[in-house]
């Protein structure tokens, strides 16, 4: 993310949970924020995390980019049912996948 110019502060968590618990705590209330949700994930997975956002109703502030190493088709479709996810990127990933993120949403 460096590498393609983007400075905004990350914020990392090794599981769904902790990720929702900030969520819970800081809310994304009145800032945008963009969250790059792996699939496969220890404890919950992005989708489980994904359902327990929408049932919290969270802001639509709050955007998705899914992160995977699945290849699956099913995957993919399944993600265009959710309004929030902006981006499918199947790992690895590259500056060049920062570099239009960063185009795209003026970071």
């Amino acid at each position: 993310m460096e590498k393609a110019g983007i400075s905004h502060p990350v914020v990392p968590f090794n599981n769904g949970e902790a990720a929702l618990d900030y969520l819970v705590e800081d809310g994304g209330k009145t800032e945008e924020l963009l969250m790059f949700l792996d699939i496969n994930m220890p404890g919950l997975s992005g989708w489980d995390v994904l359902d327990a956002v929408e049932s919290l109703k969270f802001s639509q502030l709050l955007k998705v980019i899914i992160i995977t190493s699945s290849i699956e088709s099913s995957d993919k479709r399944r993600s265009e049912e959710y309004e929030r996810i902006v981006d499918f990127w199947v790992k690895p990933f590259s500056i060049q996948d920062f570099t239009q993120l960063k185009d795209k949403f003026q970071l």
